[in-house]
């Protein structure tokens, strides 16, 4: 079978498990039945998929077992936000947070444990990495926080611990079994991909799943400071970046991230160079969006979607958040340049759960 074992079997397609069940002698709706249960159920006990013979279950329960990730420690923030801490049976931690809001929840998953990126704004980069997380492992955060809170839709924001697609691989495969019609069936459209930009898996995620929307980690307009900042954009300069974004072929919506950091990157100036580069990935956006769906509730705005992120502090760290009243005026001149920018305030900061601060401990990030 051409499949990846060590993802586990919640990364089997339908047709590994019609090969996989062929072995067995039994039928190929066998097959879609366990699929079913997998994956438009989220059922993760064999013993539960009642349409199944007993010694099927049995024997899958003895050749395919499924272990997920242990999720027995969690914290819940004053704004609802919950946050769970997984550990693998290797001993890898990751964490997933839930995010409820008025208009439907979000997911944030982890696609590694750890991250070997080492933004000097973020705890998780700290950590180093230990290792990526296979596609059922991905999987498993989803289909574990929509059970947990009883969801029948829901977003899934790839935004957690690690770089996504430096896990290219097992976020594909994961990604496509979210998509799958005998799955979850979620949309494209209700998936985020957050990056740093790696070049080439840009353009290679919008041809393997056209419509996921990107979220851009730009948070400096040049390429100085975002290097020094973020040493991976060294081998990913912003040219180069923006060309891809533009040429990316039925890739979704993209908003670049801009985490405001006081006396950074948050003057007028800092403001002009964003919207330059957030009106740069115009062309790209109408080429691959009909005109239908253009983005028709930022009616009058012409340039990408900003979407600016208030910093939380960590305990060692040089920075501090850009004062409320300056990130509005910061947001007031991309607006008059007919940018589209949203200003997002801390969620989770509590619980160490907001953007940033992951750090797959039980405390808060250097306690």
């Amino acid at each position: 079978m051409e499949r990846d074992s060590d993802s586990g079997p919640l990364s089997f397609s339908p047709m590994d498990w019609q090969r996989e069940f062929a072995t067995f002698g039994e039928a190929d709706y066998r097959a879609r039945q366990l699929y079913s249960w997998l994956h438009s159920r989220r059922v993760l006990e064999y013993g539960e998929m009642t349409n199944l013979p007993k010694s099927l279950r049995q024997r899958l329960a003895q050749q395919f077992p499924l272990s997920p990730p242990d999720a027995s420690h969690k914290a819940k923030g004053r704004d609802g936000t919950v946050k769970y801490l997984l550990r693998a049976a290797d001993g890898a931690r990751f964490e997933a947070v839930f995010l409820p809001s008025r208009s439907g929840a979000s997911l944030c998953v982890s696609t590694q444990a750890g991250c070997t990126f080492h933004c000097s704004f973020c705890a998780t980069g700290t950590l180093g990495l230990t290792r990526n997380l296979t596609a059922g492992e991905i999987l498993h955060q989803v289909y574990f926080l929509a059970n947990e809170h009883k969801l029948p839709s829901y977003r899934v924001l790839l935004m957690g611990m690690g770089e996504p697609l430096a896990n290219f691989q097992q976020v594909i495969k994961a990604l496509k079994h979210l998509v799958h019609p005998d799955g979850q069936a979620c949309s494209p459209r209700r998936i985020t991909v957050s990056t740093v930009g790696l070049r080439g898996r840009i353009s290679h995620l919008a041809r393997e799943l056209p419509g996921v929307e990107l979220a851009l980690s730009l948070h400096f307009p040049g390429d100085g400071q975002r290097q020094q900042h973020m040493p991976a954009a060294k081998r990913f300069p912003l040219g180069d970046l923006f060309d891809e974004l533009i040429t990316s072929e039925g890739l979704g919506k993209v908003t670049l991230e801009y985490l405001l950091l006081e006396g950074v990157n948050d003057t007028r100036e800092d403001a002009a160079a964003l919207a330059t580069l957030a009106y740069g990935v115009v062309p790209r956006q109408r080429k691959a969006i009909p005109p239908s769906r253009l983005r028709s509730r930022f009616r009058g705005f012409n340039a990408c979607h900003v979407n600016l992120i208030e910093y939380n502090p960590l305990p060692s760290a040089e920075f501090q958040p850009t004062p409320y009243a300056k990130a509005e005026d910061f947001q007031n001149y991309l607006k008059a340049a007919g940018v589209y920018a949203t200003y997002r305030r801390s969620r989770g900061r509590d619980i160490a759960a907001a953007c940033g601060m992951l750090t797959a401990s039980e405390g808060r990030p250097g306690a």
